[in-house]
This record gives structure tokens, sequence and C-alpha cells, in this order.
């Protein structure tokens, strides 16, 4: 039998293969380009933050100011620039002007191409404090040397406490007390814990040491009720007790007013209140 003679049959294919030596350099000019690249884009930047990064010839405060003086927040940014537009660091020179005692909130802002703006909103005295000092709202002590113009602000005592309670508890006071028309003169809190207040038109609250926001809410229910009637008859309410309230007339008479009663008694220039009280 004749055999076929089947060439190639078992050929192998040849594949083509690179040297060692040609891949590393590819490899190697691969790396020279990205770097020149990155090189080239770091550059780039650069030249682009050095055009962008002007100085500042322009510099914007802006608020309603009564205390500060505009002249010295000037003199305060000009000392902490050190920068362009760009590199200027705005957080620490805001935290610089919150440092300012009569400085309450700071907003700085770029504004292109080479301005700075910056918005201060001043603190506001909200009650004088012993005899020479002011708190802001969150009872934080200001100091102010020309003062003549603030003598109506309410007066704060404390002989017990810190200037942060007084604040709040004269805030929750006043609030409370906006049914009653009422407006706190003074406000003192004794070396005991108790509390009173003066009102602006002459009337003297005692409140005690605790449960101040029931009493005042007591208070205002027999105020509401018809002893508003009787101001300028009345010297002091004592709201120490624990279910009514007690009424010292100017004319020396003293009259208590229980819960769930309400009774009016004319003699001569005295009326006595008996008043139901409803938390």
């Amino acid at each position: 039998m004749a055999t076929q003679n089947r060439r190639g049959a078992n050929r192998k294919e040849t594949v083509p293969t690179y040297e060692e030596g040609s891949i590393s350099i590819f490899s190697s000019l691969t790396t020279v380009v990205l770097a020149a690249v990155l090189i080239g884009v770091i550059y780039g930047v650069g030249l682009l933050y050095k055009q962008i990064d002007k100085p500042l010839t322009n510099v914007m405060i802006g608020g309603n100011f009564t205390f500060l003086e505009t002249a010295e927040l000037s003199e305060l940014v000009a000392k902490e620039i050190d920068g362009g537009f760009l590199s200027t660091d705005l957080s620490h020179l805001s935290d610089v002007l919150r440092e300012h005692p009569w400085v309450d909130e700071v907003s700085v802002r770029r504004e292109w191409p080479s301005m700075l703006k910056v918005e201060v909103i001043e603190e506001v005295p909200i009650a004088r404090w012993g005899e020479k000092g002011f708190l802001n709202r969150l009872g934080e002590e200001l100091l102010i040397e020309n003062n003549s113009q603030l003598s109506a602000l309410p007066l704060l005592r404390a002989d017990f406490g810190t200037s942060r309670e007084m604040m709040e508890n004269y805030q929750l006071m006043a609030e409370l007390l906006i049914p009653t028309g009422l407006k706190i003169a003074q406000l003192k809190r004794d070396d005991l814990g108790v509390w009173f207040i003066d009102t602006a038109g002459g009337l003297r609250l005692v409140i005690g040491r605790d449960q101040v926001r029931e009493k005042i809410r007591r208070f205002t229910t027999v105020w509401a009720a018809g002893l508003s009637q009787q101001l300028k008859h009345i010297k002091t309410i004592d709201l120490r007790y624990p279910n009514g309230l007690a009424v010292a007339w100017k004319d020396g008479a003293l009259v208590r007013a229980v819960v769930g009663k309400w009774q009016n008694t004319l003699e001569g220039n005295r009326k006595e209140i008996a008043g139901a009280v409803q938390a």
C-alpha cells in the first residue's frame, strides 16, 4: 500500500519573540514620556497658579458697627494677609478676626480678580452686668468704655452662678413675660439662688430657686385674669408657693391667691384678690 508523505503535518508554527532588551527599552521610553507629561502638567499648573495668585489690590470690610472701628479691622486684616489672591489663608484670617472681643461672626471670601471681601457681625450688648460690665447673648462679658448710651439695658446681678447662667435665665424669663407686657429692668440672683425680677413699671417678682418656668406661667394666668388692672397698686408678687402666689400692696396689705378661687373685694383703695391659678 502506498503511503502518503504528509509534509508539514507535524510542523510547528513559529511565534515571533522579542528580546528582553527591546522590552526594557520600550518600558523605559514609556516611563520617560509619562514623566515628561506629568512634569509639563505640573509646570503648567504652576504657571496658571502664579498668574491667578496676584497680590490683593482691594480689601473691603462691611458691617453695621456701633463699637467696632473700621480702621481697626482694616489694620488687623492687613497684618494677617501673607499671600496673594489664592495663597492667603482665609480660614486663619477668620479665626483671628473672631478672637476680637467685639466680633460675633465673620465671613471672608475672594472675588475675582484681586479682591478680598470681609463681612463682620458686631457683638450686641444685651444686658448690663454688675457695676461696669456688659453681656452678649451668650453671657460672655464685653468691655465697653463709652457706655453712656447703654444705661437703659436691663441690669443682671448674681451672687450665685455664672454670667452664662444669668443670660440664659434672663432670656427665658423675658420670653415667658411677653404675654404680660412686663419688661425686666433688673434680674438678681442672691447667694441662696433665689431669683428676683424688678420690672420697668416698679413691680417686683420673687421667683424662688426652682421651677422658674412653671411659676411664671402661673403668674401670667393670674395676671391675665385681672391682676394686671391693679399694677399701680402692687408692690411685690411672691411666687414661692406650691399652689399660688402672694400679692403685697403698696399700702401694706398682703393677699394670698390660691388655686381654685378668684375673688375681688374692694375696701377703699385696697382690693383683696384670691385667684384661680392653673399651670
